[in-house]
């Protein structure tokens, strides 16, 4: 993951923390004006309670949303030349052997072949900053793929991307001047998250030609990979 990345992964994640803080401080407030001023009965502060139970809910789901959102294309590279080109952007649960034939069957004369294997991250380990091992997946899941790739006489690069899929391909799409943009998802019940809708989100960002393809992962997903 780049340093602009990590500066706008470090963004989002203050912008959560100061949604719990602003609801926590509201909350304590709240209890003390209830306490000293108010005298509130047993069925009140019970009241108190279920009340801070759904503001806290409400915090909860907006925090969940904060990577959803705010996914902005950048400039797109332009090639001086005419080649193709051909982005990948790959869910680090594919299989790196059935993922780089489905890459070799879609070239169509590409000259260079960029993949990016995003992060994948569940909901509480993005709140708990807990993301190195999973960056670690992903890389090694795009180094063996890009590996595989050039064995086979492939021009390839690679690189790890963020935990959000749609801002891993504009990010490359901003550096790598692809014709064509394919993106490579496990089957349905193995699928992250912020998977969901991709192909049609995908398109709606960039003017480059985007695809989809199913890939199933090498073994039954557990341990490393059951991020969801």
């Amino acid at each position: 993951m780049n340093s602009a990345n990590r500066r706008r992964h470090w963004d989002t994640k203050i912008h959560v923390a100061f949604i719990f803080a602003s609801i926590a401080a509201v909350l304590v407030a709240a209890a003390l004006i209830a306490g000293f001023a108010l005298e509130l009965p047993f069925l009140g502060w019970v009241g108190f309670g279920v009340v801070s139970m759904i503001v806290v809910g409400l915090g909860v789901v907006a925090t969940l949303a904060v990577p959803r959102l705010r996914v902005s294309a950048q400039e797109p590279a332009v090639a001086l030349d005419q080649e193709r080109r051909l982005l990948v952007v790959a869910d680090a649960n594919c299989g790196e052997a059935a993922l780089c034939d489905e890459i070799q069957a879609r070239l169509d004369g590409a000259v260079a072949a960029h993949l990016v294997v995003p992060v994948r991250v569940s909901h509480l380990q993005f709140l708990a900053n807990d993301e190195s091992k999973q960056e670690g997946d992903a890389e090694q899941s795009m180094l063996i793929s890009v590996g595989l790739l050039k064995r086979c006489g492939i021009s390839a690069t690679g690189s790890v991307g963020t935990d959000k899929p749609l801002e891993s391909m504009t990010d490359a799409l901003g550096s790598f001047p692809a014709t064509h943009v394919l993106l490579a998802i496990p089957p349905e019940g193995e699928s992250y998250w912020l998977e969901r809708g991709l192909l049609a989100k995908a398109r709606a960002l960039t003017e480059v030609a985007v695809t989809q393809v199913v890939v199933p992962p090498t073994a039954p997903v557990t341990g490393k990979r059951a991020a969801t």
